[in-house]
C-alpha cells in the first residue's frame, strides 16, 4: 500500500484528524503538536473555506461554521476571509476553492458527505490546491481513494444494501476509524462495533484507529502519524504509535 507522498501530484499539506478540538466544540487541541503545526503551516492571511458534511441542513452547517470560526479566533488565528460551501453556495464551488488557502472538510455522516463531494466535483477541484487541508472525522475518511465507511447509524450494520466502500477524494490510500476511544466499546445493531464489525472488515484492508487528539500529517515528501494510533488488520488490533510520538508511515 502506498502512502500519501506517493499520490500523484499531491501539492497540499494535510492534517487528517479524528477531531481538531478539545471536546466537540472546544479550543484547538494542542496534543501532539496539532495547534502549533497548523499555525506554522498557515499563512498570515488565512482565506478559509469550510465544506459541510450536511449540505441540506442549514442549521447544522451554520452551527459548525460558527464553532470553527470561534475555535480559530480563540487560538488567535483569525480568518481574513471565510466562506461556507453547502447546497446554498455550491454553484460557487470552483471560485471558493480557488480562492482558499485553508480548506476544512467537516465531520458527519460519511455517505451523505461523500455524495455532496461528488455533487461539487471536489476530487477534480482539489487537484491543483496547494494550501492546507484540515479534515475532521468523516472528512478524513472521505479523503481515501477507496473510502471505508464503517456503519454508524442504527440499521446500517445489518442492511445488505449498505455500502462500506465508495470512491473518495483520492488523496490517500489510508482508511481510518476516528473517535476510537469512544467507539471501541460501542454497540451497533446488537454487535460490538470494533470487535465484531470493523474487525471483520479489516480482512479486506487495514484500518487505522485514531483516538481524538491523534492525526496524520502529510506533505508531498512524507506521511507521519502523530499521537496514539492503532492498526486493525486481519481482525487483529495492535498499537503502532504512542501519544506524543511521531512515526513515519512506510
Amino acid at each position: 500500500m502506498c502512502n500519501f507522498a506517493e499520490i500523484e501530484n499531491l501539492k497540499m499539506k494535510i492534517f487528517l484528524t479524528s477531531t481538531h478540538t478539545l471536546g466537540w466544540a472546544g479550543d484547538l487541541n494542542p496534543a501532539n503538536g496539532l495547534e502549533a503545526s497548523l499555525r506554522a503551516a498557515l499563512p498570515r492571511d488565512i482565506f478559509c473555506l469550510m465544506i459541510t458534511s450536511y449540505p441540506d441542513d442549514q442549521i447544522i452547517t451554520d452551527r459548525m461554521a460558527w464553532e470553527i470560526r470561534e475555535c480559530f479566533d480563540r487560538a488567535n488565528m483569525r480568518f481574513a476571509f471565510y466562506e461556507v460551501l453547502d447546497r446554498r453556495t455550491q454553484e460557487e464551488a470552483d471560485r471558493m476553492i480557488r480562492n482558499a488557502n485553508l480548506i476544512i472538510l467537516c465531520g458527519g455522516h460519511v455517505p451523505t458527505e461523500n455524495r455532496f463531494f461528488k455533487d461539487i466535483r471536489l476530487r477534480q477541484r482539489l487537484k491543483h490546491f496547494d494550501g492546507v487541508l484540515l479534515t475532521i472525522s468523516a472528512g478524513s475518511m472521505n479523503c481515501a481513494e477507496t473510502v471505508y465507511s464503517s456503519p454508524e447509524l442504527p440499521g446500517e450494520a445489518v442492511d445488505p444494501k449498505y455500502k462500506i466502500h465508495m470512491r473518495g477524494l483520492g488523496l490517500t490510500n489510508i482508511n481510518i476509524l476516528p473517535h476510537f476511544q469512544q467507539l471501541k466499546d460501542e454497540r451497533l445493531d446488537g454487535m460490538l462495533l470494533v470487535k465484531e464489525i470493523v474487525a471483520r472488515h479489516s480482512f479486506l484492508h487495514p484500518i487505522y484507529c485514531l483516538p481524538d487528539g491523534s492525526y496524520f500529517y502529510i506533505t508531498p515528501e512524507k506521511t507521519e502519524i502523530r499521537g496514539l494510533c492503532y492498526k486493525m488488520k486481519d481482525g487483529k488490533l495492535r498499537k503502532i504509535c504512542k501519544d506524543e510520538q511521531r512515526k513515519l508511515l512506510k
